[in-house]
């Protein structure tokens, strides 16, 4: 049994090491904002709609973005031009089929997991056990996802309330996780299955109790403590959750620019997993090609902005990480 620590960054399940948000990868000696290194696909996003109202989620109180599905079209695109430009990272790194939305609200989230298993893509997603019934949970196993963070918070119906903004959810959440663990067994499925719980006040005597709990479950690969995070920093009402931070330093550094790409449901890229209303678009991959988009004027100019030390676009310019 792996145990993990909030010592990590999570966007909706995927674990973003601080370490990540570090130094640029090698560009052409003419450019430095032009790379010769081919991007990875971090994120894609199925869907932005969720029947959820997470305190600690930006999307709740602060998305103002339009709501929508991916097309299967779109979604194939994407995975075969990364498959295509970077096979290497493609058959090795998560690729997370979320972003800031629910992907199991998605009435073929089924459908674009197994083609992303099928082009040897591992698929990975942050779910809400409360959506694991039945029928999905065998639509889900069936799909051959790689990896799946089971996000269940509280320890009772009040609790999970509290957090996740949904009543008398709790009972019914563990139920559907300890039948998806039993599934998981009938079909021999080698999916590593983590149970997360968010790292804030709101949740510490539930971590408390639970960590246990979910840590000796038979079909448990991990239980995962997640660091809380503040997202772009332009959410108040999340940002005030974080309690103290650490001192901000004066220079700013992020990988993200220089290593890996967002895509939203309706195809606009952007370049973090933090940018939750879009505001830093790239381009779109319904328009372009994502090598068009890696090396294009948005992505210059972004990774300019870094090499300046003179961070100032609305996405970044509020951001904890970048100084921490």
């Amino acid at each position: 049994m792996i145990r993990f620590t909030g010592t990590s960054a999570i966007q909706g399940g995927e674990d973003v090491r601080m370490d990540a948000l570090r130094s640029p990868a090698a560009a052409t000696p003419a450019d430095p904002t032009v790379l010769d290194t081919p991007f990875s696909v971090f994120n894609i996003e199925l869907t932005n709609r969720c029947p959820f109202r997470c305190v600690m989620c930006a999307r709740t109180g602060n998305m103002t973005r339009p709501q929508g599905l991916m097309d299967f079209g779109l979604f194939r695109k994407v995975i075969d031009e990364y498959v295509l430009e970077n096979p290497k990272q493609a058959a090795q790194a998560d690729c997370w089929l979320h972003h800031f939305g629910e992907s199991l609200v998605h009435p073929d989230f089924d459908r674009f997991v197994a083609y992303a298993s099928a082009r040897g893509v591992p698929a990975a997603l942050s779910l809400n056990p409360l959506m694991l019934k039945r029928p999905t949970a065998l639509a889900l196993l069936r799909a051959r996802p790689a990896k799946l963070y089971l996000s269940i918070d509280g320890h009772d119906d009040a609790s999970f309330e509290r957090i996740r903004g949904v009543a008398d959810a709790y009972d019914a959440s563990v139920r559907n996780l300890l039948d998806f663990l039993k599934l998981k067994k009938s079909f021999k499925s080698k999916v590593q299955v983590i149970v997360s719980m968010i790292d804030f006040g709101l949740n510490g005597d539930s971590i408390a109790r639970k960590r246990d709990y979910w840590s000796k479950l038979d079909g448990v690969d991990a239980f995962f403590a997640k660091e809380f995070v503040t997202w772009d920093g332009n959410a108040p009402d999340v940002s005030i959750l974080a309690g103290d931070r650490p001192p901000q330093q004066d220079h700013v550094s992020c990988r993200f620019p220089w290593s890996r790409l967002t895509v939203t449901w309706d195809g606009d890229v952007v370049p973090c997993c933090y940018d939750y209303d879009k505001r830093y678009v790239l381009g779109n991959v319904a328009k372009q090609s994502l090598k068009e988009i890696w090396n294009g004027g948005p992505m210059r100019s972004l990774r300019r902005e870094f090499l300046d030390n003179r961070v100032s676009n609305p996405l970044c310019q509020n951001c904890d990480y970048l100084r921490a």
